[in-house]
């Protein structure tokens, strides 16, 4: 069997978006992470609020946390969301945004992509475009989106700093960035990072918290930070922790 070290990044990335095409068509499997509802639920989802939903929506749920507190879309703009999957976290945001926002929802897993946009059409969800593209080169326009969120998707794309620049780009000047990720408090020895499936769990792709945020510094964003960070049924290694981050794009000169 293949080292994680011998994939290439392409590799990585067709490997990603055939494990996550598995868990949207067969979400009550085992994958090798925490999918569905009672995961949502451990992480602050509230069982209300789900209950409300089609089941479609949470049941392939894989997120790294749960950034939805800390995401202050607004009525009318625009949100991106990268790495949708079956789109909780996106369907949420659209009661933020309301029918005159726009919604765009990226996933390399057309599965995911195909279950989302019918989750959707059930939930009479209009406003919405999908994606289906690496987070390393977003179908979008220079400066067309207000808000770029996430939750786990940089430590399944292999080129963290491509994937940076492209939310650099797609943001208005002034627009943000709120995402849920796996960071790490220190170095993990480096058998940890040793199979595809370490990659999976995000584990074998996270990156040290701070020098994580120092990838956004480098790449224009001004005052990344960490909003919140803790553990979960995501942070099974000790070193690692589920956090919620923010940076934004600096206001256009004037």
């Amino acid at each position: 069997m293949k080292t994680l070290a011998q994939f290439s990044p392409e590799e990585i990335k067709a490997a990603v978006a055939e494990r996550y095409g598995q868990v949207a068509a067969t979400p009550d499997q085992k994958h090798g992470f925490p999918v569905g509802r009672k995961f949502a639920e451990s992480v602050g989802y509230d069982p209300a609020v789900l209950e409300q939903l089609p089941a479609g929506l949470w049941e392939s749920f894989t997120g790294a946390g749960n950034p939805q507190a800390y995401v202050d879309a607004k009525p009318g703009e625009t949100v991106l969301d990268l790495g949708c999957g079956a789109g909780l976290d996106l369907f949420l945001y659209a009661k933020k945004v309301g029918p005159t926002g726009r919604l765009f929802g990226l996933d390399l897993a057309e599965p995911m992509l195909a279950k989302a946009a019918a989750n959707f059409a059930a939930g009479g969800i209009s406003n919405v475009a999908w994606l289906h593209a690496p987070a390393d080169a977003i179908p979008l326009a220079d400066a067309s989106v207000d808000l770029v969120t996430a939750n786990g998707i940089y430590n399944l794309s292999p080129d963290k700093d491509a994937v940076i620049k492209e939310v650099a780009r797609v943001l208005k000047p002034g627009g943000r960035t709120i995402f849920a990720e796996i960071v790490l408090k220190s170095e993990l020895p480096v058998e940890t990072r040793a199979a595809i499936n370490d990659w999976f769990r995000c584990i074998g792709g996270a990156m040290v918290e701070q020098a994580f945020l120092d990838r956004f510094q480098a790449h224009g964003f001004v005052r990344p930070h960490v909003l919140w960070s803790g553990r979960n049924a995501r942070t099974g290694h000790e070193l690692s922790l589920s956090a919620v981050i923010r940076a934004d794009k600096p206001q256009a000169a004037a």
